[in-house]
């Protein structure tokens, strides 16, 4: 064999166990900063059409639709019937959202290193806040007070969304 195709197998196989410890490591930072379950790094792993959102958008002046539509619009430069299929909103009321959010804040949302939610939780019954809250805190397990850091709100108020949200799913679940 020679030199090169040697060299080629070593780097390869380096390459490779560098590749696999990356991994691990961002598999790990995902799980003790970001309060990944592992199911949802295998999500993450196997799907790679799954738009994320940061959270950060949600706390400035901006309704939670109209941050939603504009991150959406401006950051994936999506239709706006492609953001209603996604959020299961009417395309009237995006529309509308968008509007009202350039009129609002015609520069870009400030997009930084924050906590990310898959786009498809507001796909749902619930408000764009209500879906927010109760993923964050359901499924990512975070205190009140860590969200209502995040979304710039009040504990209080993080506490009556997050039941508003746990009635509708009772609700629902009652008349299926």
């Amino acid at each position: 064999m020679d030199i090169e195709k040697k060299r080629d197998i070593i780097g390869g196989e380096h390459e490779e166990h560098f590749l696999i410890d990356m991994f691990s490591q961002i598999t790990e930072r995902l799980k003790q900063k970001y309060n990944y379950s592992d199911e949802e790094i295998l999500k993450l792993w196997n799907n790679q059409d799954n738009l994320s959102v940061p959270v950060a958008i949600f706390s400035g002046k901006l309704s939670p639709a109209e941050a939603l539509t504009k991150f959406l619009k401006e950051n994936y430069e999506m239709e706006y019937d492609d953001i209603a299929k996604l959020i299961g909103r009417d395309e009237r009321s995006v529309w509308a959202n968008y509007k009202r959010a350039v009129k609002k804040m015609p520069w870009p949302l400030q997009v930084n290193g924050s906590i990310s939610v898959p786009a498809s939780i507001f796909n749902s019954q619930k408000s764009v806040l209500e879906a927010l809250v109760s993923y964050l805190k359901d499924v990512k397990k975070l205190r009140n007070r860590k969200i209502a850091e995040l979304l710039n709100k009040n504990p209080a108020n993080i506490w009556t969304v997050h039941n508003r949200s746990k009635k509708k799913e009772d609700n629902g679940n009652k008349n299926e």
